[in-house]
């Protein structure tokens, strides 16, 4: 869809998949480092637990379909390399927040060496307001954008999501801006800005009601002053399903259909089988009646495995689901049918890895997996060889610490 255009990604990790969706698309994605690598996108957890930035799971995952250089645009030799490698390519993405010195190069002198270049940035605020200059990270991106959940167990401290869910929501809407940028580029000539700002995107992801947020393992819901909490992921015998133990209409037939298929395996108690669900609030229960109600619950889940607990569900339209971990989606049927992975090799690394293929699925494959992630500098001889750069050229460049 993209073959044929070329793209400078100067992004850290905010902007990684957003390099990645247009690298699936066709064009050819440059991955800029700084000399010696990119220590902070090269972040754990590795491959096999051995701490090398090669083998950097985040950078696998996050950086397929891309080539890969080194460069120190800083410098000045390195800036004339920034600008020079910028008057051949169509997009330059960009993380750099304004004001603030960093490994990205100057984008407002790279467009105006290539009036045809889109410059995408992708920063915690957008690059124009009264905290345009601020730095920030997932956490803060996700919190000030008003869709920060905790979760954990109730004997332990609150933990957050653990992947960057913010950098994530921010990167589909950067490559659609590309697009967008592109396809006016087709009637006008000239590329144009994209302004990309984390918390904006984070804000247009928000599902949940206001007031509603997760805390300690259990759904918190807030009426007026009092909080009432029920449990949302139960154990199974070879996993975790969820299952919300709330009121309301549209969950009281579930837990009277939950009820009735505990009766038919023995396991429902007297008093569950009488209870009046139809007055049920969990706002309102005391904490007690809510503990003796998990119990209950709990000890039924516990005999049986996910997928049977899964698809007695759905025959009986309960509303429980798998807490599918890395395992179950790989195995998973659905997916398999529609050869969802491909195998990648990492023959200096030892092994082989499957890869999600493709985000959307065309009659041509268009979208997919172009290549596996570069190494550090794997594709400076290439690429800096277009700039009429030969071995001995870059032997120099390296001690100079250009690249």
């Amino acid at each position: 869809m993209l073959d044929g255009l070329r793209v400078l990604d100067f992004s850290d990790e905010s902007g990684f998949l957003a390099g990645k969706v247009l690298g699936d698309l066709g064009a050819d994605v440059v991955k800029v480092e700084p000399p010696g690598g990119d220590r902070r996108g090269r972040r754990a957890p590795y491959l096999h637990g051995e701490v090398d930035p090669e083998r950097s799971l985040a950078w696998l995952a996050l950086n397929t379909s891309k080539r890969g250089i080194t460069l120190a645009p800083a410098s000045r030799t390195g800036h004339d390399l920034a600008r020079r490698l910028a008057e051949r390519a169509d997009v330059v993405l960009d993380t750099t927040v304004p004001g603030m010195a960093g490994e990205g190069p100057s984008v407002d002198a790279l467009c105006e060496a290539n009036p045809r270049l889109v410059a995408c940035s992708i920063t915690p605020f957008g690059r124009t307001g009264p905290r345009a200059h601020w730095r920030a990270g997932d956490l803060v991106a996700v919190a000030m954008g008003g869709n920060l959940h905790a979760t954990g167990d109730p004997d332990r401290p609150p933990v957050r999501c653990s992947m960057p869910t913010a950098f994530y929501h921010a990167a589909p809407e950067a490559a659609l801006g590309i697009l967008m940028a592109l396809y006016q580029r087709e009637d006008t000539g000239r590329g144009q800005r994209v302004d990309v700002s984390l918390q904006e995107t984070q804000l247009q992801s928000l599902l949940s009601a206001p007031g509603q947020f997760a805390l300690h393992g259990r759904a918190m819901t807030r009426s007026g002053a009092r909080l009432g909490r029920t449990r949302e992921i139960w154990a199974a015998r070879d996993g975790q399903v969820s299952f919300g133990l709330r009121g309301g209409p549209a969950r009281v037939a579930n837990l009277v259909a939950t009820v009735e298929w505990m009766a038919e395996r023995g396991q429902a108690p007297d008093w569950l089988r009488a209870y009046d669900w139809q007055s049920f609030s969990h706002l309102s229960v005391s904490d007690e009646e809510i503990a003796r109600l998990e119990e209950a619950f709990g000890a039924f889940f516990a005999t049986q495995t996910m997928r049977e607990l899964y698809d007695e569900a759905l025959a009986r339209r309960i509303l429980l689901a798998p807490c599918n971990d890395a395992r179950e989606l790989l195995a998973h049927p659905q997916l398999r049918s529609r050869e969802f992975f491909v195998t990648l090799d990492y023959p200096e690394l030892g092994a082989s890895i499957e890869h999600p293929d493709f985000f959307a699925r065309t009659a041509d494959r268009a979208i997919s997996v172009r290549r596996r992630a570069p190494r550090i500098g794997e594709h400076n001889a290439e690429i800096y060889g277009e700039l009429g750069l030969g071995p001995d050229d870059l032997v120099k460049l390296g001690a100079e610490g250009a690249i």
